[in-house]
């Protein structure tokens, strides 16, 4: 039985069971970390019923309802502000390594059959009965991260499932893979290619924001994976992952395991990063690895976590120096005390005079560490200003 909780029980997803006449069995992530007891972000279910009855029942018991997915068989369903992914059963019909062409069906063992993992094929019912096709309860509970079926082929169908098996691996594996299983996996990876590199990375991404995903990166090295998927993986970079700090995220680990002076925008645009991303590990980088005389001006600017990545990144690859500069992330800054109306007092007008002005005296300013009061930092500014 799945154990008591809001995200099954309470109001927005019984009345979306209701909805569906009770013809829908909750899947997935949601019920498999519900019996281990972590929290559940998003609720997937499954039904035997074809999309456009999903579609029309919503509708007709007044919940919003969109085909997000529609020719995968997947309708999305918005009840009480929360979503809900409602997905018809379905068997592949063909598969080619990146997606599955697939045929709605009514038997739900023909559904589990296509899922990756044991432990992803897991349902459950409005009543919190659990059910569990292929074994996946008891691989759960000793953590044993198992395809369903043939591993070969399940690999096959979806090359990306090489790269999830590390990313579960390292969430919820405590067997650790076979020998067998490993080569397995390395003589599958030059599939990898025929997937997009915004699958990749979004899936590599996850693997690095894992808790612990370190020994996952370990075996992914050895096996000739990681280097597939990160182009100039440095040798000794899993190493300088273990001295990192336990709550260490995505950016942080994977500076560590690139070179020093690595070519990030690159990289970028070899992963298809999001710009923000760039920005947010260029920043770690910078204060990774360049003469930078304090931390002022770049804290004001971003704030302190890429800074903290930054120097945590630094101090694993052997160079302490900058550890004391986490006093400092963890104090408030303060606004810069003057502004465009006080360059105006001095007599200059609006335009790039004053704004070179106000940057001079900022820098100043974030150069003494924010101590400067307002009086002593006009009265920089005035020393700048030509008697009129």
């Amino acid at each position: 039985m799945l154990p008591p909780g809001d995200w099954w029980q309470g109001k927005a997803s019984q009345a979306v069971l209701a909805a569906l006449d009770g013809q829908a069995r909750f899947v997935g992530g949601a019920v498999r970390d519900a019996l281990l007891g972590l929290a559940v972000s998003d609720v997937d279910l499954a039904t035997p019923l074809p999309p456009e009855t999903v579609m029309a029942r919503a509708l007709a018991a007044g919940l919003k309802a969109f085909p997000t997915g529609i020719e995968h068989g997947t309708i999305t369903l918005v009840n009480g502000g929360k979503p809900f992914e409602v997905t018809t059963l379905r068997r592949d019909i063909a598969t080619n390594g990146r997606h599955a062409i697939v045929a709605f069906t009514e038997q739900w063992p023909e559904d589990a059959a296509r899922r990756d993992f044991t432990m992803n094929a897991l349902y459950a019912d409005g009543q919190g009965r659990v059910y569990d096709p292929v074994g996946g309860l008891a691989d759960l509970e000793t953590g044993y991260l198992r395809f369903i079926g043939d591993a070969r082929q399940r690999i096959a169908e979806d090359y990306l499932r090489i790269l999830r098996y590390f990313r579960f691996q390292a969430r919820y594996g405590r067997v650790p893979p076979t020998a067998e299983l490993l080569t397995l996996l390395a003589e599958s990876a030059p599939g990898l290619a025929q997937l997009s590199a915004e699958r990749v990375w979004a899936e590599l991404k996850k693997l690095l924001s894992c808790t612990n995903p370190i020994a996952s990166l370990a075996a992914m090295q050895a096996t000739g994976i990681l280097p597939q998927v990160l182009p100039g993986v440095r040798a000794e970079g899993v190493a300088i992952l273990s001295s990192l700090p336990s709550a260490a995220g995505w950016a942080a680990r994977l500076l560590a395991l690139l070179p020093d002076g690595a070519e990030l925008p690159a990289l970028a645009a070899r992963l298809r990063w999001r710009k923000d991303e760039l920005q947010f590990i260029l920043i770690c980088q910078q204060v990774a690895e360049t003469q930078l005389s304090h931390p002022y001006a770049l804290l004001r600017r971003w704030g302190p976590e890429p800074l903290r990545a930054g120097i945590d990144v630094r101090a694993a690859r052997g160079n302490p120096d900058r550890l004391s500069w986490r006093v400092v992330l963890d104090t408030p800054v303060p606004n810069f005390p003057i502004g465009g109306t006080d360059v105006g007092a001095l007599g200059v007008s609006p335009g790039p005079e004053m704004g070179h002005l106000l940057t001079v005296t900022q820098t100043w300013w974030e150069d003494g560490g924010y101590t400067a009061t307002r009086a002593e930092t006009l009265a920089y500014l005035q020393s700048l200003v030509p008697p009129q």
